[in-house]
């Protein structure tokens, strides 16, 4: 089966002359086999699976995973998410795998799960190795090239150099470049995932109200998001949230008041989760009560600020040119305009995955921007954080196209007036 992920990795590989990429991330294992170990949500802070992708095409694609975890390809398969792989190398994770090759009399596999096993086990390379390190040294040994061969971590292409000797170097930007433009598959799944979007909000807007009080509404959000098959964000699926009065006061953009919503408050809904391992993110406002014709106006301004940016929102343009340009023309209008934050981002497996050099979170990052590329989902927030009459905020995810764009995500971005 054709691997567009794949195809991409190693076109890239090719074009700036290196031999590979050993990729250990979490997110960048699923992003180019598909696997995912149950105990990634450890969050570990050294890897426990790592791929590596040879740049020649004729060398396999090998997937290196603890010993115990070969059944887990047989789960992900009956779930309908098959692993990709042309080779695995195993490795011990603690005892876990030792444990798991001790003799049991009492257990009796199936007959279709024993043939694939067994199937499973033709591809396997070498022996079970210790850790991973000593793995990857037998694949690295056996499949490298004389080209430098690219690592995610650079914790493991250190180690691995105190034992054999190879070029290795950065490969973060490499595969986040890659990552940045999605195949078919992941705009499909992007466009199902803003259904899902849509359905999290209007249940957020159900929820509102006079007497409301925001915690209950994070909990009945997270719920929800559960119940649609979506990891909300930890601690609260509301990044942004709260009420406000005249002064917007957030603490790390996320406030937890317990009192009820009173008339005149608003209401930030940025919800952010993860649904089948992509991210989800729109954001909305509300207004308790009837809004001031004052605030009514100021939101129509970020709107039509967020609309000029979308209809140049194209392949060629800059992410950060169109949002100055929207700036120039239109938020002078704004009490502040200076507190106005737009901002183009990729996003994917993450909420920022935006083609530039690392660090790639600082000032220059927005302020230079990237070219917009067919093919890629980005994400724009368009946030107005001024004080005089409250924030007005909305975002809204794009898949572009061969000449412009469209937004997954259909909720109107008009101001949500509840009683």
């Amino acid at each position: 089966m054709k691997n567009h992920k794949i195809e991409r990795l190693r076109s890239l590989l090719k074009q700036n002359e290196f031999g590979g990429i050993v990729l250990s991330n979490s997110d960048n294992v699923f992003y180019t086999s598909g696997y995912n170990n149950v105990m990634d949500g450890w969050q570990l802070p050294e890897p426990i699976s790592a791929v590596f992708v040879p740049a020649d095409s004729t060398k396999p694609v090998i997937l290196c995973i603890p010993e115990a975890s070969l059944i887990g390809i047989i789960v992900s398969e009956r779930e309908g998410h098959p692993i990709y792989f042309d080779k695995i190398a195993t490795f011990d994770l603690l005892n876990f795998c030792k444990t798991a090759r001790a003799q049991d009399a009492y257990m009796q596999l199936g007959e279709d799960v024993s043939l694939r096993l067994q199937e499973i086990s033709k591809h396997i390379i070498g022996d079970c190795k210790k850790n991973l390190i000593l793995s990857l040294e037998q694949i690295i040994g056996s499949y490298g090239s004389p080209k430098p061969i690219l690592f995610d971590d650079m914790r493991i292409a250190y180690r691995l150099s105190q034992k054999i000797d190879f070029n290795f170097e950065d490969g973060f930007e490499l595969v986040i470049e890659a990552r940045s433009v999605k195949t078919p598959e992941e705009i499909t799944l992007f466009c199902e995932s803003g259904i899902k979007a849509d359905s999290v909000m209007s249940h957020t807007v159900n929820q509102l109200g006079v007497g409301a009080k925001w915690c209950d509404v994070e909990k009945s959000v997270a719920h929800f998001m559960i119940d649609e098959g979506i990891d909300p964000l930890p601690t609260s699926p509301m990044l942004f949230g709260g009420s406000y009065d005249l002064v917007f006061r957030p603490d790390l953009f996320r406030t937890h008041y317990d009192s009820p919503f009173e008339e005149g408050q608003i209401a930030i809904l940025e919800t952010q989760g993860k649904y089948k391992n992509i991210w989800l993110d729109i954001n909305r406002t509300a207004h308790i009560g009837k809004p001031p014709k004052e605030y009514l106006e100021q939101h129509e301004i970020v709107k039509r600020c967020f609309l000029d940016v979308v209809s140049r929102l194209k392949p060629g343009k800059n992410s950060s040119e169109i949002c100055a340009q929207a700036r120039e023309e239109i938020s002078y209008s704004l009490d502040s305009p200076d507190k106005l934050l737009m901002i183009v981002h990729s996003i994917g497996h993450v909420p920022l995955e935006s083609p530039k050099a690392f660090p790639s979170t600082g000032l220059d990052s927005a302020l230079e921007g990237f070219e917009i590329k067919k093919n890629m989902i980005l994400s724009f927030d368009c946030l107005y954080f001024g004080s005089k009459l409250g924030p007005s905020h909305m975002e809204n995810v794009f898949v572009i196209n061969e000449n412009n764009s469209y937004s997954i995500y259909q909720y109107p971005i008009d101001l949500i007036e509840v009683h």
